[in-house]
């Protein structure tokens, strides 16, 4: 019987002990129960402490089972991954690298396949850590150093990259740095209908607040206009254009040409067109003579 099973066995037989005693009236029987409930608890620490001693004695072994891999072995072994890997066969790569992370957690080698793994599922995030610390062990490792300086820079990119999207996803047509570009597209977009010249350079919002005014007018003036028209042949008049028309005309006026001029006046903007001058050096021919 090992020492687990006893612990189980020992602490069975105190709450079977436990409950005759709660069941008996007898005082001498409840003494009784309780003197062998207290030896059966003093058997249960000796037994508890040798469970400890097996499970210590146990991770030390492990600890010594877990060696390191002698240099040509963990090569091998790279080798090995290398060549699922490019045979498509990742599964059988990763059981390698798993093993070799803990025989040789510390080896270039072993470092360098876990970041080209990374890096071949376009983890940049996770990858550049385990290549500076590979870089960290291996100053001198050339390849090691190149792949370090490219996830650096893909790294370094993601932000970007995300900024760019967000700047994209704020226009269903062209991303903000297109709109300082060809500012007069819009322009031209916003003669035809207001908030359209806005959508196209990346203005979203206000484009979407100035074509919802434009379109709303819009349809209340017809609205109003039928009415009015329909009023004055009714009563054999004239058509006159009442003050909500008049009203409702002024406000898609406003709307249409402060639109365009809005978009308009980004092409004037001087920032958005000039690139800024660069400061270069005069050439031997145009410096004094001495």
């Amino acid at each position: 019987m090992n020492a687990e099973q006893k612990v189980a066995d020992l602490k069975g037989e105190i709450a079977r002990i436990q409950a005759k005693r709660s069941a008996s009236s007898d005082k001498d029987i409840q003494e009784a129960l309780q003197f062998k409930e207290d030896a059966l608890r003093e058997q249960l620490k000796t037994a508890e402490a040798a469970v400890q001693a097996e499970k210590s004695q146990a991770e030390q072994q492990a600890t010594v089972d877990i060696e390191e891999l002698p240099a040509k072995e963990v090569e091998n072994e790279v080798r090995l991954a290398r060549a699922h890997l490019a045979g498509d066969r990742k599964p059988a790569a990763r059981d390698i690298l798993s093993r070799l992370e803990v025989q040789a957690p510390n080896n270039v080698d072993v470092l360098e396949l876990k970041a080209d793994m990374l890096i071949s599922v376009k983890d940049y995030t996770n990858a550049f850590p385990v290549l500076k610390k590979a870089h960290e062990i291996a100053p001198t490792n050339v390849g090691i150093e190149k792949k370090l300086a490219e996830v650096a820079f893909f790294k370094g990119s993601l932000g970007s990259i995300d900024a760019q999207l967000r700047t994209m996803s704020d226009s269903p047509f062209i991303a903000e740095g297109d709109m300082k570009a060809n500012p007069t597209v819009g322009t031209i977009l916003s003669a035809f209908i207001p908030g359209s010249g806005h959508l196209a350079v990346g203005m979203t919002r206000k484009g979407l607040v100035y074509l919802t005014i434009w379109v709303l007018t819009v349809i209340i003036l017809i609205f109003l206009v039928k009415a009015e028209a329909g009023a004055a042949k009714l009563q054999h008049r004239s058509f006159s254009p009442s003050m909500p028309i008049i009203g409702f005309g002024f406000v898609a006026a406003m709307d249409y040409f402060v639109a365009l001029f809005e978009v308009a006046a980004l092409g004037r903007d001087k920032t958005l067109s000039k690139r800024p001058t660069v400061e270069r050096p005069k050439p031997p021919v145009d410096l004094p003579f001495e």
